[in-house]
């Protein structure tokens, strides 16, 4: 079963009430000078970007909002139900809500990869530990694993941070040997999304492809997550999510990863520096989102090789390596 992909147009007229001491008008807009239409309070505008309403978890946490509240028009998106609600007369009322139904772990899923190119590609899922549900393949990669060092399941391999721009296109031509798809650059990105497919390499400290360095690329912020790589509704795992594989999987070096439900693959990684293919059919370099804990210049990863399985491992973002990505 594939995916629903959800097409709608939602118009919600609502009223905003401000206490306010005095009866200016404001406009928030991203373009200068743009003014408030006479008929409202309060008016956003924009060319290119939405209104996000406050995404509240479920409805427990909802209903906890509105204690001792007698805030009528209050409004938010209840993530549990998939619904825009709004409270009056002492309860909250559905406005709409979205005729979406989430595939169950072990469905295929349907999305668009890499972002922008119009190629639609079909992954199967598959259950982890405690309950979690993976993609049974590396992003980018064009079958499930059928050994470690199969370079077909390989897939492509990442900057820490970074979105599916391009930068992270492999071609593989066997188990220990590729090239990138794009070229590189030395060239250090000063904003989130640097605007071109290129690697880019640091042989500096903070050895980081964007510098300064943001602390918040791939963070789950409330649903939110900035620069994710993985399709709407999954991302990339945290340390101690590859932890629990690791743990009560029982993996004590690669084969056992690739001999658990996530057949996970020894890629290797690509050199922060110069942008070289490293180690390939040696080990694997999975990225997680986590910050490192020794060095917060850094970022956690799992590493699996013929001796050892580890997820307390991290290093340079500007390292590509592997992403699995795994459902919210």
């Amino acid at each position: 079963m594939k995916t629903k992909e959800i097409k709608f147009k939602l118009v919600i007229t609502f009223l905003l009430v401000f206490s306010l001491t005095s009866y200016s008008q404001v406009s928030i807009s991203d373009l200068p000078d743009k003014e408030a239409d006479p008929s409202a309070v309060l008016d956003l505008f924009s060319e290119g970007k939405g209104f996000l309403l406050p995404r509240i978890d479920d409805t427990e946490a909802r209903d906890a909002i509105a204690v001792d509240s007698e805030a009528e028009s209050l409004m938010i998106f209840n993530k549990e139900t998939k619904c825009f609600e709004v409270f009056i007369a002492d309860d909250w009322h559905e406005l709409w809500c979205a005729d979406y139904e989430a595939p169950e772990c072990g469905e295929d899923i349907e999305f668009e990869y890499p972002a922008g190119s119009g190629v639609s590609v079909t992954y199967g899922t598959v259950e982890g530990q405690n309950g979690s549900c993976w993609m049974d393949r590396n992003l980018g990669a064009d079958r499930v694993a059928e050994s470690s060092t199969d370079y077909e399941a390989y897939g492509d391999l990442f900057q820490w941070g970074r979105l599916d721009d391009g930068h992270q296109l492999i071609e593989w031509t066997n188990s220990t040997s590729g090239s990138s798809v794009h070229g590189a650059t030395g060239d250090l990105s000063n904003s989130d999304v640097p605007g071109h497919n290129d690697f880019i390499g640091n042989s500096e400290s903070p050895f980081d492809w964007r510098v300064p360095q943001n602390h918040e690329l791939w963070q789950d912020d409330n649903g939110s997550i900035l620069n994710n790589p993985c399709p709407d509704g999954w991302r990339v795992p945290t340390q101690q999510e590859w932890e629990s594989e690791i743990d009560e999987g029982n993996w004590n070096n690669a084969e056992d990863a690739f001999n658990s439900s996530l057949k996970l693959t020894k890629a290797g990684r690509r050199m922060f520096g110069n942008a070289n293919l490293f180690n390939t059919g040696v080990d694997g370099w999975y990225w997680s989102n986590s910050i490192g804990a020794i060095i917060n210049i850094r970022s956690k990863y799992l590493l699996i090789d013929d001796s050892e399985a580890s997820s307390n491992e991290e290093h340079r973002r500007a390292y590509g390596a592997s992403v699995r990505c795994i459902k919210n």
